[in-house]
């Protein structure tokens, strides 16, 4: 999103490093139950404690904003400050 609100079409995926140490090719497991709420703050679903999540690259536009491919399948993002305050990293290769 850029600085006015605007959604940014990404189009390359190169960042193989967070700012967080995180690599692109690990593995992190949910530390906890995770809730998902809608706009009105009802919840929806609920990603369960350790599932684990892979590391997918960012974009080096947005090196904050971690790109994760969820337990399903599905791409989801999440802030840098506050991925390992949920995850824990379970593999320490990028493999």
């Amino acid at each position: 999103m850029t600085d006015d609100g605007r959604f940014k079409i990404v189009s390359s995926y190169t960042l193989t490093v967070y700012p967080c140490g995180i690599h692109a090719g690990q593995k992190v497991q949910l530390k906890r139950d995770l809730p998902i709420r809608d706009p009105t703050g009802t919840i929806v679903a609920i990603y369960q404690a350790g599932g684990v999540w892979q590391v997918l690259k960012g974009t080096v536009d947005e090196p904050d904003i971690v790109w994760l491919r969820q337990p399903d399948g599905r791409r989801h993002t999440w802030d840098d400050d506050e991925l390992l305050d949920w995850f824990e990293v379970v593999t320490h290769d990028a493999n």
